[in-house]
């Protein structure tokens, strides 16, 4: 299977609400049978005014998310060894503000479509050009890409029309008019798949939820309306006809509604689908440390963890255990984060957990008066290496003055930021006689530890490797999949309902007996068939590319030495950023992590971090 190369001539970092300029840029930037790298810049309300992460402004939530995506993309830069030419594309003068670049890149703006024209032009020997109207800019790439041109809009040009050739694979994507599409495309090209274009769906994740949960519970209507939301869009292709799929959705599970009859993945446009191709294709290449955390309380009377930890011993992967009493909501809250890893297998009790429901009522800055209505779900993390007891709240929000939270009825008042940005800081501090409590609060999916629930809340992943993570626990593919998805799996697989016990663990022994032998696609696509003609058939999904593979390796010892020297890496990296950072609130979680770290390597690795320390020095 030939993996597309990194496209090093330009580096792409595109406003998220300029697609087709983007698009154009595309057809300049392609280059036959290579990937180029292209991000999405989140709309911003501000720009940085490098004050404390900490202070919650009406611009918080969005400098924030900037503030992660430039280091986020200064980091993948660096991955690449660098790249001739930056290109900015339509970012406004607020975005460009939170990126900072060496001094001897060369950063090109693209600001408008004659800006591609007259610079990208000089730059790119492209003899050929495709004309298409600005309503079919999306098929007129995937045709100007497939024949190596240059896109030009012209109102009065003819239709395109792309035709699909029914061999090879297939990927297939919703126009949701964001740059995510184009990136998609750039995708689909680069592997030589064929590309169908398709129209969003007209529902969310949540209804899917509800109306699988309906169908679970025996109403099977429900099925046939989730089906009729769905299969429309894809009906013209059969899907027997191609090796595999992969669908970048807004979150609709199309296995489930296809009935998995050839290998399927899937890619969420809203959770990073730029970073997410990147990292398949860059750690497939760099894959080490081989190492694995397996996870499990030990719920069930049998289950898979034993398997699962012998198959990834026997492949000479170094397995740390945090099975039964180790199994803590402090231990996989610090090791998913810090600890380098590139397998996550959770065996657990998964779903929605009790929480709070919270009607609040506050003031804002102009002194007019609302009322949020949420559901609160919190964890706690106790550990003897800390003193307080870290407490993880996670806000489900509900309504606002009496409207759905993000519909458009909400959306339509346009109330100013700072009025959100008045309501968290409110929220921090809310009445016991506001907080009512509440039995299984829907989209709180969590994981049971063996003391508290985990939330999987975090803004980074695995030490910032890009892991597989196998969640066989019970609805694993709501709301908790994104947290892993967005910050940096290369692969996620979960379940779409409650699962049956035995199901799942022979579900998971089949795929790790064929994981290091094939790609995950194919192994997961074996799990699959586990499943046929009982009552689990279909529950599986996987979050992911067609390509990905996990290696073999010939010596733990190795394996371990280089987890070892990964921890220390990291120390030294977070020492850094203590030293370079002012902010209270910062410098004291950089403080725990330190100590975690410290701690892992003094009681776990002495012996090696010894050996290791003094081969550096």
């Amino acid at each position: 299977m030939k993996i597309p190369e990194f496209n090093k001539d330009f580096f792409c970092i595109a406003n998220i609400d300029e697609p087709i300029l983007s698009a154009i840029v595309s057809s300049y930037a392609n280059k036959k049978g290579f990937y180029t790298p292209m991000f999405e810049f989140p709309s911003v309300t501000a720009a940085d005014n490098n004050q404390s992460v900490s202070a919650i402004d009406e611009h918080h939530l969005t400098r924030n998310r900037a503030r992660q995506l430039s280091i986020k993309i200064g980091n993948t830069i660096r991955r690449l060894r660098g790249c001739d030419n930056i290109l900015l594309i339509g970012l406004t003068k607020d975005q460009r503000s939170y990126l900072k670049f060496p001094k001897d890149y060369n950063i090109i703006e693209i600001n408008d479509i004659s800006d591609a024209t007259f610079i990208l032009g000089s730059m790119v020997e492209k003899s050929n050009t495709l004309s298409c109207k600005e309503s079919q800019i999306y098929v007129g790439l995937v045709e100007a890409m497939s024949s190596d041109s240059i896109l030009h809009i012209d109102d009065n040009a003819d239709d395109v029309v792309h035709e699909l050739n029914n061999n090879g694979g297939i990927v297939v994507i919703e126009n949701v008019e964001k740059v995510g599409v184009v990136i998609a495309i750039n995708y689909g090209i680069s592997i030589n798949a064929n590309i169908f274009l398709t129209n969003p769906l007209k529902i969310d994740k949540r209804k899917i939820s509800t109306l699988i949960d309906e169908w679970k519970n025996g109403d099977q209507n429900s099925f046939n309306d989730l089906s009729s939301f769905v299969y429309p869009n894809i009906e013209t292709i059969e899907f027997k006809d191609y090796d595999f799929a992969t669908f970048f959705t807004e979150g609709a599970p199309y296995s489930l509604i296809l009935k998995n009859v050839i290998p399927f993945s899937h890619v969420h446009l809203h959770l990073n689908p730029d970073f997410f191709i990147f990292n398949n294709l860059y750690f497939e290449a760099a894959q080490t440390p081989y190492s694995a955390i397996v996870f499990s309380p030990l719920e069930f009377k049998d289950e898979e963890t034993n398997f699962v930890i012998d198959e990834l011993t026997k492949k000479s992967y170094y397995v740390k255990e945090l099975v039964g009493e180790n199994a803590t909501s402090h231990n996989i809250n610090y090791h998913v984060r810090e600890y380098p890893f590139n397998l996550l297998h959770i065996c657990s009790h998964g779903g929605e957990v009790d929480g709070y429901s919270v009607k609040h009522k506050f003031i804002d800055s102009n002194g007019d008066e609302h009322i949020v209505e949420y559901d609160e779900v919190v964890s706690f993390a106790p550990s003897k290496l800390e003193e307080k007891i870290p407490v993880t709240s996670k806000k489900i929000w509900k309504k606002f003055d009496g409207y759905v939270w993000r519909s458009k009825e909400l959306k339509a008042i346009e109330f100013p930021q700072y009025v959100y940005a008045d309501m968290l800081n409110s929220t921090r501090n809310i009445d016991k006689e506001e907080r009512k409590p509440k039995k299984n609060i829907s989209n709180s999916c969590a994981i049971k530890c063996s003391d508290f629930n985990y939330q999987a809340m975090f803004h980074h992943l695995a030490a910032s490797r890009s892991p597989l993570i196998f969640n066989n626990t019970c609805w694993s593919w709501s709301d908790i999949a994104d947290s892993f998805i967005a910050v940096g799996a290369r692969g996620y697989i979960g379940t779409l309902w409650n699962i049956n016990n035995s199901v799942a663990v022979k579900s998971a022994e089949v795929f790790y007996e064929n994981l290091f032998n094939t790609t995950i696609l194919d192994a997961f696509s074996k799990l699959t068939q586990e499943t046929i003609s009982c009552n689990d058939e279909d529950i599986y999904i996987f979050w992911g590319l067609h390509f990905s593979t996990f290696k073999q390796v010939t010596d733990v010892q190795i394996s371990k030495n280089t987890v070892v020297l990964k921890l220390i890496e990291s120390l030294n990296v977070w020492k850094e950023k203590l030293e370079n950072t002012s902010d209270v609130p910062m410098r004291e979680n950089i403080e725990r992590i330190i100590n975690w770290i410290a701690h892992e390597l003094a009681t776990n690795y002495k012996k090696e971090t010894l050996l290791l320390t003094n081969n550096l020095n």
